[in-house]
């Protein structure tokens, strides 16, 4: 093997690890926006459930009041 491993130079390393950067950035982007999505499957499917439940027991909610 004569092909050895070789440090990139200053510019090349800057850039790397600039894209990199970039990357972590995207990255927590998307997770942030899975996890808005998820808050919102979990709320529509919380309030089905509420809505069953309610219905079932012929229950009539009473109005919130507030303070």
């Amino acid at each position: 093997m004569s092909d050895k491993f070789r440090i990139p130079d200053a510019e090349t390393r800057a850039r790397s690890i600039a894209n990199l950067r970039e990357a972590g950035r995207m990255l927590d982007l998307l997770t942030l926006e899975l996890d808005e999505v998820i808050a919102l499957l979990d709320k529509g499917l919380r309030e089905q459930r509420r809505a069953r439940l309610l219905h079932k027991s012929n229950y009539m909610p009473t109005p919130k009041i507030e303070s």
